[in-house]
């Protein structure tokens, strides 16, 4: 493996040291019960990478040193000034007094040994670690099913997906009086609804941090007050709680979805017995039957009135068109009494949007500009007719024999 090649991977897909830091206030809590117990708190943290959680703690008055195998890591803690050993932890934890560390810790390490490893470093920590001093370990959930199916296999460098009940029962084998762990750093759905099945699969915790002591001197208050894990703590549910949670959410609604179902059917069935009752009032009903066949008669007469129309439209339309009817209509005009009577029926038939033109009943338009174009052309049309026709030349001589009567 390239010597630059963890320090470009961490950089890459762990997050910026400012972010890593952020991230390092779950254990607020943590260091504040140590600062209580302890007057003189110093860290040893196995693992360091770029050192983001020494320089945390040197920040809050810890005597920090960070144990870290790969160089470029070593070179670039070293830049903020922190006390780095390079080299193997199992063999460097040696070189440390007995019971001269306040908290040891290893983030995201345990995962890359063998299991045997882990074991020797579990003694190892126990020895070197204060009467009340803690042990702190972090390492990816498998649990969370993107975690061990997807996550956990990016770095190449991992070698043992850590169960937590297995880790546990180690560190208890190794000499640890109490002991406990606690999943952390939901997924980014975290927060989502409870019936999305993506919360369970990337909503749960990312992570597993065990907390061990070897004494009960102090009654191990870490352990015993909620509110100090709870603080800070970044705590998040496992997959098991997510799916329970999915469970009862999605039972409850589907009890809603039964409750509304059964009050609509309940209902449906009130109605369909109304229906019938009325169905069977109004099959046997007198006034209903009337009616019944009254509305059928006036069907039959609107029937027979459209028919009767079309009959009379048609005839009407023959008629009109024939030239009996023009030199009938042509005679009539010519006799002085009915020609008045023509002229009387003509206003009437005005009022009911039909006019006379050219011997043709027409109706009228509703549009006042081709009414007023259609009252050009056919006055137009007359004096054509007037100056063409010797019939029309007569009838105006008789006109002006009887105004001179």
């Amino acid at each position: 493996m390239d010597s630059d090649f963890y320090k470009e991977f961490e950089n890459t897909f762990r997050g910026s040291r400012s972010q890593i830091i952020k991230i390092l206030s779950n254990y607020d809590g943590l260091i504040d019960y140590v600062l209580n117990i302890d007057n003189d708190p110093s860290l040893l943290d196995i693992g360091s990478g770029r050192g983001e959680w020494i320089q945390k703690c040197n920040a809050r008055g810890f005597q920090s040193i960070g144990i870290e195998l790969d160089s470029e890591m070593v070179k670039e803690s070293k830049d903020f000034n922190l006390i780095i050993k390079e080299g193997d932890a199992l063999s460097l934890l040696d070189e440390f007094s007995a019971e001269s560390f306040s908290i040891v810790s290893a983030f995201h390490v345990i995962e890359h040994m063998e299991h045997e490893k882990i074991k020797e470093i579990l003694v190892k920590a126990k020895r070197i670690l204060k009467p009340d001093g803690l042990l702190l370990l972090e390492t990816p959930s498998i649990d969370n099913l993107l975690v061990s199916t997807k996550s956990f296999h990016i770095d190449p460098t991992h070698i043992t997906p850590i169960h937590p009940d297995l880790l546990a029962f180690m560190v208890k084998r190794a000499g640890f009086t109490q002991q406990k762990y606690y999943f952390i750093n939901g997924g980014p759905l975290q927060y989502s609804d409870s019936d999305k099945l993506t919360k369970i699969l990337n909503g749960v915790a990312q992570d597993l941090v065990l907390i061990a002591t070897k004494s009960n001197l102090r009654n191990n208050s870490i352990f015993d007050d909620v509110n100090l894990i709870q603080r800070d703590m970044r705590l998040a549910q496992t997959t098991l709680e997510a799916a329970i949670d999915f469970d009862n959410l999605t039972m409850n609604r589907y009890a809603q979805y039964d409750e509304a179902i059964f009050t609509l059917r309940r209902r449906i069935i009130e109605l369909e017995r109304q229906i019938l009752f009325l169905r069977r009032i109004y099959h046997t009903n007198f006034l209903i039957k009337f009616v019944k066949k009254i509305i059928k008669l006036k069907r039959k007469m609107w029937r027979l009135m459209v028919r009767s129309k079309k009959i009379y439209k048609s005839l009407y339309n023959f008629s009109i068109n024939t030239e009996l009817y023009i030199v009938t209509i042509k005679k009539l005009y010519k006799i002085q009494s009915i020609f008045f009577l023509l002229r009387y029926l003509e206003k009437k038939i005005d009022n009911f949007g039909y006019r006379i033109c050219q011997y043709k009943l027409v109706r009228k338009s509703k549009k006042l500009k081709e009414d007023y174009d259609l009252v050009v052309n056919h006055e137009r049309n007359l004096d054509s007719y007037f100056n063409t026709s010797e019939e029309a030349k007569k009838i105006f001589v008789d006109l002006n024999k009887d105004i001179k009567l």
